[in-house]
């Protein structure tokens, strides 16, 4: 083999080792808009998300802004952080966030070690004979929501439309199901429809923020190659959300 062979292939390996160890990096935007009844669309929130992924592991990180407050949306301002490793979606280690709503200062953290949480801080703490109960069963296999938002912007994580995401906020505890019977393919668009089925940690005999509580979700794709995420919308009563990415 010539010598000038042996060099090209050792720079070849050399560059390849290289570039599969720098890490992914990715920033992301979004605008989050309100629809109340028969009105037009209010943008309300911004979100603005970024993510390093490096050795199957990841960092994202998160922040919430109220643009316009409107009577029927809790005033909501936060930063968040998550730490977690990718196998087959992402999945949480420790999740921070800290937030302002309707005045508070609120902090929420859960540890993760393997299938269950291993810590479990709240500021202020809840009152639970206020809310309906939790057992410890229940917190199995669970994702915190900033991970579920970040799972579904990937349509290979939602198993074509058929996947049980386990979600606890530190609070609440519910299922989104996803069920491929109700995927619908129209207009060079994917729609996976999903049911919020609540579990437990919900207030007893009151409403819950719109946020927190939904009739329906549908999770909107592309119908390409990529399949990438084009929208969000969820339903609570006369409350629809939807939330789109700034391009």
């Amino acid at each position: 083999m010539q010598l000038t062979g042996r060099i090209f292939i050792i720079l070849s390996l050399f560059t390849s080792a290289t570039t599969l160890a720098d890490p992914f990096i990715e920033e992301r935007n979004f605008v989050v808009e309100a629809k109340l009844s028969i009105l037009p669309r209010i943008p309300v929130m911004s979100i603005d998300t970024f993510l390093e992924i490096e050795d199957e592991k990841y960092e994202y990180k998160f922040s919430i802004r109220t643009n316009n407050i409107v009577d029927f949306i809790n005033n909501v301002n936060g930063d968040g952080s998550i730490i977690g490793i990718i196998d087959e979606f992402y999945k949480p280690l420790h999740y921070k966030y800290r937030y302002t709503r309707k005045g508070k200062e609120k902090f929420v953290e859960i540890k993760y070690n393997d299938s269950s949480i291993s810590e479990l801080n709240l500021i202020p703490e809840p009152d639970k004979n206020k809310l309906t109960k939790i057992d410890n069963n229940m917190l199995i296999n669970t994702i915190d929501p900033s991970s579920f938002f970040l799972n579904i912007l990937n349509y290979e994580n939602i198993n074509n439309c058929e996947k049980t995401f386990r979600v606890f906020d530190g609070k609440r505890r519910y299922d989104v199901k996803f069920t491929k019977e109700d995927k619908i393919i129209s207009d060079n668009l994917i729609y996976c429809k999903a049911n919020q089925i609540k579990l437990g940690g919900y207030k007893i005999g009151e409403d819950e923020d719109v946020f927190a509580s939904s009739d329906y979700i549908k999770v909107i794709y592309y119908d390409n190659s990529k399949k990438e995420f084009y929208g969000y919308e969820a339903n609570n009563g006369a409350i629809t959300l939807f939330i789109n990415e700034v391009k």
